[in-house]
């Protein structure tokens, strides 16, 4: 039988009655400091700021990123919108193409700082005054259908055309407008993308028969902003009605749903005030945040209420009635709170700012919402009378979370092996299938479908027929080592064995400018494209080209002013993440051995991303494994007990193995932030076991045999944890409507994570104490 002894130690009781009666009786003062304190906070909220840079999802552990950062600051890029136009007919050079590319001509100035523009209609040869189009722009329409079929075969057959401005069908054809200044505000960022979004619509009215698209990184900046600020402000809203929604309807009262709603609320502002405070950004990721903090917040609010209204119906007076709840729920929720910041804040240990900042806003999140559920939830639910509650009670029915729990009970007291050794088969099973999944990362998948950027995206990738280009960069370590013949030549031998690898589709560098130069310096003789023998012609070449270099082909986009770095540009096929990272350590193994006194620098952020696959992953599945150490720690210690700290281990960890084994099996493709889910699962699921595992343990040290105490746990703890279940799974189904893909598939994650944990936790994990308990205990469990 279960008696009613000490669950804890003697103090131990004593600090926490002492705690839940101080909680009520100085409800009203602790409810003021806290609004106090949530203002001065929400002063921060207009501080908040958003990082909508790709750099701010890449790992700073990668050596290369310190290289990419060097080849920049060799080589500042000059800021640019880029245009692309794709003519219903598909052939660029018609008249209706050729004629809305010319009023971009006539109009890319409206665009703030622009400078200058480069496309077909305006290209010159960086050898000579040859054009493509010699006419003055208003008078393209004196050009005859035959004289653009020849300006067509002549820009299909230049490489210096087709492959940056022209598509290798003539299907496409890119613009590119220049922005005089490198540094520029977010006032002037705003600016020029709304004006460049103006000018592109304004052209596509006027040229119904062209498709126009539009990018460039501070339309790219602007256009994640804006999907960010559209999420928060459209979906922020919409969790909270759906969560308060399912708790009113599931304690059959507004007044209640209104006070979790108000603790929701506060948890919110006061996060996100205190992030503006500290000048912590807002990335693609951590947006999300706090729409995850929501769930949580209700979730403890969820707890102290359930029993609340079961002590009430014991017929206790409100107040009692309270101060019971908070002792009863003070050590799980508690425990709950931590091993919840543990599982988030373990993101930290990832090197890419977007997840760590993830996980510490969650984190932080979190502990508010564990010191507002002390201090501002009694208060708020005590101001309901206790008429209305009583009412409320009599108002229910048997539910049918009622029934579930006693179909739990009846499953776990008839068919407990079979509980115990079948999901255990299963989740071996799920995690053999889980090393299915194989990492891939598409950077692309970031931009919003409704972006501007999206659709440029998508027809340059349909059209260009090429995949990324990847940055190289060739340092000789000395001041004028590229002018050297003998460097040039085995950099060109290099560079023949590169256009012999099937990915690779071109290389460019300053071989090629000298080849070049050399060859227009002899007549154009074919036999004259070579590297001259001697470094003296190299460096006149190179001089004179200086003098009469076009703006589109300066020297300064292949190598800097001492001449001792260049850039080798290599175009790609279209490549997976690990087809990128074969061909770099092949391309790093052929450089070693025919350049040993050249050092090699990546300077792509294209395979930065690629890269960060395998570390990010790393370093998410190591946060992974220190988190659940420290989670196991912790519960051992708050639960006294090294038995059941360690049985917690198994449901914390089967939901996540369950639902990636399933994902392997179908889908079988993660990146780095799928497998952030992986690791923030725990974090999530962690609440249920800590729930289920006090009450039981209590009830054991109360003198209750295992089956005794499997029901208490599941008839007090299983109600509450039915209804957060459902808050959070209807809070992260909302992200399924989300602007990113990532957010949609955390959504097609998580919900079956938290459900199966839910199930888990009402079945599997009593079945394992149950079976535990009475082959190695054998009789009432010490606390």
């Amino acid at each position: 039988m279960c008696r009613n002894p000490a669950t804890v130690s003697y103090r131990v009781q004593k600090l926490t009655d002492k705690l839940a009666r101080l909680l009520v009786t100085k409800r009203y003062l602790l409810l003021f400091f806290s609004l106090l304190i949530a203002i001065i906070l929400a002063a921060g909220i207009a501080r908040a700021g958003f990082d909508t840079s790709l750099a701010g999802l890449m790992t700073r552990s990668d050596p290369y990123l310190q290289e990419r950062d060097r080849m920049q600051a060799e080589f500042p890029s000059q800021r640019e919108i880029s245009f692309a136009f794709a003519p219903h007919n598909e052939n660029v050079f018609s008249m209706p193409t050729l004629l809305a590319m010319a009023d971009l001509s006539f109009e890319f100035r409206q665009i703030p700082l622009a400078e200058s523009m480069a496309s077909i209609l305006a290209w010159q040869s960086p050898f000579g005054n040859t054009t493509l189009f010699e006419r003055p722009l208003r008078q393209l329409n004196t050009y005859s259908e035959e004289e653009l079929i020849t300006r067509r075969e002549r820009a299909l057959a230049d490489s210096f055309i087709t492959g940056s401005l022209l598509s290798p069908r003539a299907d496409l054809a890119l613009v590119s407008v220049r922005i005089g200044t490198a540094e520029i505000d977010n006032t002037q960022r705003r600016a020029i993308a709304e004006t460049s979004i103006a000018l592109r619509d304004s052209l596509q009215a006027r040229h119904p028969e062209v498709d126009i698209f539009l990018s460039g990184e501070a339309l790219f900046e602007y256009s994640t902003r804006q999907a960010m600020i559209s999420d928060l402000t459209r979906l922020l809203p919409l969790v909270l009605f759906l969560c308060i929604a399912a708790i009113c309807f599931s304690f059959r009262s507004v007044f209640l749903g209104i006070c979790i709603l108000g603790v929701a609320l506060l948890t919110v502002i006061m996060t996100v005030g205190s992030l503006g405070w500290l000048l912590i950004t807002f990335s693609t990721i951590s947006v999300m945040a706090p729409i995850v903090v929501v769930t949580i917040a209700v979730a403890d609010s969820v707890h102290i209420i359930s029993i609340y209204l079961q002590n009430i119906r014991d017929g206790m007076a409100s107040n009692e009635a309270m101060q019971k709840s908070l002792r009863f729920n003070f050590r799980p929720i508690t425990l709950a709170t931590l091993t919840t910041a543990i599982g988030f804040a373990s993101l930290n240990l990832a090197s890419s700012p977007a997840i760590s900042d993830f996980g510490s806003v969650v984190a932080t999140g979190v502990v508010f919402a564990y010191f507002l559920t002390l201090s501002v939830l009694p208060a708020l639910v005590l101001l309901v009378p206790t008429d209305r509650i009583k009412l409320i009670l009599q108002k229910e029915s048997t539910s049918i979370s009622s029934h579930a729990l006693h179909a739990c009970q009846r499953l776990v007291r008839n068919h407990s092996a079979f509980l115990l050794w079948g999901t255990i088969a299963i989740g071996l099973l799920a995690l053999a299938l889980s090393f299915l999944n194989k990492t891939d990362f598409d950077r692309l998948s970031f931009i919003n479908e409704d972006s501007v950027v999206h659709d440029y995206f998508s027809a340059v990738s349909e059209r260009m027929e090429r995949g990324p280009q990847l940055v190289y960069g060739v340092d000789t370590g000395t001041e004028y080592g590229v002018i050297n013949s003998a460097f040039l030549k085995n950099l060109d031998s290099f560079s023949d064995w590169l256009r012999q690898q099937e990915e690779v589709i071109s290389v460019a560098s300053l071989v090629e400018v000298v080849k070049t130069i050399n060859q227009v310096f002899y007549d154009n003789q074919e036999s004259a494209y070579l590297i001259p023998e001697s470094n003296d012609e190299i460096e006149e070449h190179l001089f004179n080209y200086q003098q009469v270099q076009a703006r589109d082909f300066t020297l300064e986009n292949f190598v800097t002013q001492e001449f001792s770095l260049l850039r080798l540009f290599i175009t790609t096929n279209p490549m997976r993440n690990q087809q990128i990272i074969d061909l770099n350590s092949r391309i790093n193994t052929k450089f070693a051995e025919q350049m040993p006194e050249a050092t090699l620098l990546h300077g792509s952020s294209v395979l930065l991303f690629a890269r960060m696959d395998e570390a990010v992953t790393i370093e998410l599945m190591q946060g992974y494994g220190f988190s659940l150490l420290l989670i196991t720690i912790t519960l051992i210690i708050g639960m006294k007990s090294i038995r059941y700290g360690l049985l917690s281990v198994l449901p914390n960890l089967l939901p996540a193995t369950l639902v990636f084994g399933v994902w392997g099996l179908f889908v079988g493709q993660i990146d780095p932030f799928i497998m952030m889910l992986f690791s923030i699962s725990i974090g999530l699921v962690v609440d249920d076991s800590v729930h289920v595992l006090s009450t039981y343990q209590s009830s054991r040290a109360s003198g209750c045999n295992p089956e005794e105490a499997v029901n208490r746990a599941l008839t007090k703890a299983g109600p509450a944890l039915i209804i957060t279940t459902a808050v959070m799974s209807l809070g992260t189904c909302v992200l399924i409507v989300a602007s990113t893909l990532f957010f949609q598939q955390a959504a097609t994650l998580l919900v079956p994570i938290v459900v199966l944990a839910l199930v888990l936790d009402l079945t599997f994990f009593p079945a394992l104490l149950l079976r535990f308990d009475k082959a190695v205990a054998g009789g009432p469990a010490v606390a």
